[in-house]
């Protein structure tokens, strides 16, 4: 792992004994290499402090089969939705979403016309 990260093997054993404290940098060039960060901050692994219900989940595995551009337009896509707006419009612009009518008089009004 250190040298993965790039530092001395003396300064990644110093870390693992409690001699010197892991440094931000070290994190941040290891983590990319599987290093669990929230395990070594912590003493918890992340995974217990995930939960996602079967939406977010399915969500989260579509995107990650995106390429980088359309996991960008997904997630554009999606905080447009979040905002009240609609994605697709024929000019290409985001455009408020219409919420549906509701209750007997919204279905009398659209038989009406």
């Amino acid at each position: 792992m250190a040298a993965l990260a790039e530092f001395k093997l003396r300064t990644y054993q110093d870390w693992e004994r409690g001699i010197a404290a892991v440094s931000s940098e070290f994190l941040a060039l290891a983590a990319p290499h599987g290093l669990d960060v929230f395990y070594v901050l912590t003493g918890e692994r992340m995974s217990t402090k995930l939960t996602l219900d079967p939406i977010q989940s399915a969500v989260l595995n579509s995107l990650a089969q995106c390429s980088p551009q359309r996991q960008m337009e997904a997630v554009q896509h999606l905080a447009l939705l979040a905002a009240g707006m609609s994605p697709q419009t024929p000019a290409g612009r985001a455009a408020a979403v219409k919420k549906p009518a509701r209750g007997m008089g919204a279905a009398k009004v659209r038989k009406e016309k």
